[in-house]
């Protein structure tokens, strides 16, 4: 399966969601902030938040009932990894290589997805899948990706 978010425009913080081309979603990040507001079809929504102002640490959680999807959380303080806890079990997000904007999840030794930019605007993203992992981990990695890209590029900016 692929997940792709695409902005309508580069200068844009709204995304759409596409689920193998068909439209799932959309989301949009908030001001000052981390944390991802998610609209799915069907009138779902999904938070992406952060615990803590200076933290690392992600969940996916279910605004209806408050049950968390997924966690994430930085490898360590000198490393590009995550730590992720999704629905298909714990995996480790870890860079595709060292002139490579793309990242890979890696479940029980072997690469369950991938996911790298797309499309002309620095924050389009898609990622790919063997299968094994539900809608909401695909997201939920998206969105962890999102983060890194952004962070990057705030990096870049200020440097």
């Amino acid at each position: 399966m692929m997940l792709e978010a695409i902005s309508p425009t580069c200068w844009s913080d709204l995304y759409v969601l596409k689920l193998d081309g068909r439209p799932w979603g959309e989301y949009r990040g908030r001001w000052f902030s981390e944390c991802v507001d998610i609209h799915l079809t069907g009138r779902h929504e999904l938070c992406l938040e952060k615990a803590g102002w200076l933290g690392n640490r992600f969940t996916l959680t279910d605004t209806a009932d408050g049950r968390i999807l997924a966690e994430a959380d930085r490898s360590g303080l000198f490393t590009s990894a995550w730590d992720m806890r999704l629905t298909s079990g714990p995996a480790r997000l870890v860079s595709a290589g060292w002139f490579n904007t793309g990242y890979r999840v890696v479940q029980a030794g072997r690469v369950s997805a991938e996911i790298n930019k797309v499309g002309l605007c620095g924050s389009d993203w898609a990622v790919a899948d063997d299968g094994s992992l539900q809608n909401t981990d695909q997201l939920f990695i998206g969105l962890v990706y999102h983060t890194i890209l952004r962070r990057n590029a705030d990096a870049a900016a200020a440097g």
